[in-house]
């Protein structure tokens, strides 16, 4: 599976981790596990019903609060942003 990183998800990643909330190790360790075992329990992997993004999902960066929201097509999934529980929910409601 191709991975693609937007600008959003460039931008968060920079914050969180120039912040040391999360360590960019921890993420890309995430990435990683998705692209070689999505049914893994740590990710918590699963898709969310949105009108504008038929292919939106999240995966949990595991031992945090926070989520990878992804958008799939059949072989390319680009990495949205990177959000904690608050702002995961903001983002999904006005989905």
């Amino acid at each position: 599976m191709l991975i693609e990183k937007s600008k959003d998800y460039e931008r968060t990643f920079k914050r969180i981790t120039k912040r040391h909330i999360l360590t960019s190790e921890s993420i890309e360790s995430a990435i990683e596990l998705f692209k070689t075992d999505r049914s893994n329990h740590q990710l918590q992997f699963k898709k969310i019903q949105c009108r504008h993004d038929k292919n939106r999902h999240s995966i949990r960066i595991p031992n945090t609060q926070y989520r990878i929201l992804i958008s799939m097509d059949s072989n390319v999934a680009v990495l949205q942003c990177i959000c904690d529980h608050d702002e995961y929910d903001m983002r999904n409601k006005r989905c």
